[in-house]
């Protein structure tokens, strides 16, 4: 897979790492962070990898934790970064996808959550997942990017809106 950028693409990714910047809790000084960004991802490759990949090239996040349903997609992530490497598109010591902790099972990698010091997670499964992950993970304290559709009906979108208010999370 190459990373390739468009406007659209970088757009937003660029709203993505402000939204998780503005978001993150921890230790801040004159209105920035003094760490990366702890972040979990679930859905690890397609569009998944399209929204992770630029928050951590950012340099503003580091990855804590994979989920996906396919244990062969921190494979193709590794392969396509290693590819990056080999063309000078990215540094050398940037990261190795299968260092990072995978889960096949969002629960149990949300359950890790405090053990991981999960901040921040992206959301790029299948639509009908959306909802169900980000609400678990914000009722954890977590902040969360989810891709479209947000929600599949107006009650997950209320449950949603009143899940991340009541935990004071984006």
């Amino acid at each position: 897979m190459q990373f390739n950028l468009n406007r659209r693409g970088f757009i937003g990714s660029a709203a993505a790492s402000i939204a998780l910047a503005g978001c993150a809790s921890g230790p801040r000084r004159a209105g920035k962070l003094d760490h990366k960004i702890r972040l979990a991802v679930a859905g690890v490759m397609g569009k998944g990898f399209s929204d992770w990949m630029p928050m951590v090239k950012s340099g503003l996040a580091e990855v804590v934790a994979f989920y996906d349903a396919d244990k062969n997609t921190v494979k193709r992530a590794a392969d396509s970064i290693a590819n990056e490497k080999r063309k000078g598109k990215l540094p050398k010591d940037f990261m190795d996808p299968t260092k990072v902790p995978f889960y096949d099972d969002y629960r149990k990698m949300i359950d890790d959550a405090e053990k991981l010091n999960i901040e921040a997670m992206t959301v790029s499964t299948s639509d009908h997942m959306h909802a169900p992950i980000a609400i678990r993970a914000m009722k954890m304290g977590i902040h969360v990017y989810v891709q479209k559709p947000l929600v599949r009906t107006l009650w997950e979108a209320k449950y949603f809106y009143d899940t991340a208010k009541a935990n004071g999370v984006c």
